[in-house]
């Protein structure tokens, strides 16, 4: 996943990259539960709110 980041050319924060692979994991679970045969989704479920700047910018070493 980090290759096609870097591909569209993705902000190299390892702070955004950590948000950005957690909105797809959440998404992508999200959508292998709601795409089984048996599925009941909640139809009116919150999305998460992703910030940015909750903590300070990296700073490489």
């Amino acid at each position: 996943m980090q290759d096609a980041a870097d591909e569209v050319a993705l902000p190299r924060d390892p702070e955004f990259r950590a948000a950005f692979v957690g909105y797809l994991e959440w998404g992508t679970r999200l959508a292998v539960l709601n795409s089984q045969p048996d599925a009941d989704p909640v139809r009116d479920a919150p999305v998460p709110r992703w910030g940015w700047g909750v903590a300070p910018p990296y700073q490489p070493g």
